[in-house]
This record gives C-alpha cells, structure tokens and sequence, in this order.
C-alpha cells in the first residue's frame, strides 16, 4: 500500500500549476497525468489529481482548521514514503505558488505546503 498526503488549494488550476511549478525541478519527469521521480535523485514519488467528493471529507471539521473548506477545493494525491521530501516538496510549491495550499496528512492534520514539520507529519 502507498503511503500518501492530500494537497488541496482553492486554485482550479492546481494541477496545471503544480506541474508548471515542479517540472521546473529536473528530478521530476511529467508522465501525462502523473508527475513522478524514480528514485534515482529523488525518494520515489506520484503526484496526480483526484477527485474527491464532499462525503470524502465528512468527518472533517472546517471551524477546526485555519483554510477553505476542503470540500469546495481541487486535489492531488502524493504519494511518497518520505516525509523528509514530502516537507521539500511543500516548500517547493509554497515559494512557486501563488495561491495558497495545504498538505493533509493521513491523521487530517493540516500543513500550510510551506510548514510541514517532517518529524510530525503522518503520511499512511
């Protein structure tokens, strides 16, 4: 099984936006609808878009947490097995983004993409 974070953003380009921002990084390889690395420069990696459905997020609070309601937002899955990386990666498209995103980790833990804490995160 993959081990996987959510990255969510009110932008309705974002997968258009995160690849423009991450093919910038020659350890990605844009494979059509999956961004990737193979493990060679970089920890073995998928990025693509996922739709997601309000009952996907009904146990989620949105008083609880400082963004959007993630039900009304565009998604990416992640896949990785790096923490490490998946906070480089975070910090990456904070810096290249303009409109704001998160990173939700198997726990609902909510990441600002540029904050991710690799000790405290959960990827599962």
């Amino acid at each position: 099984m993959a081990l996987y974070a959510i990255i969510v953003s009110v932008d309705p380009d974002l997968w258009a936006n995160v690849r423009t921002a991450l093919m910038a990084d020659s350890r990605f390889i844009d494979a059509g609808d999956t961004l990737h690395c193979d493990g060679s420069a970089a920890p073995l990696t998928n990025i693509y878009p996922v739709e997601m459905t309000p009952s996907d997020w009904d146990a989620w609070d949105p008083d609880a947490v400082q963004m959007p309601d993630p039900r009304t937002m565009s998604a990416l899955l992640f896949e990785c097995r790096s923490s490490a990386w998946v906070g480089e990666v975070g910090r990456l498209l904070a810096q290249a983004l303009e409109t704001p995103i998160w990173i939700v980790d198997s726990d609902d833990a909510i990441w600002p993409a540029g904050q991710v804490d690799p000790d405290r995160i959960r990827l599962d």
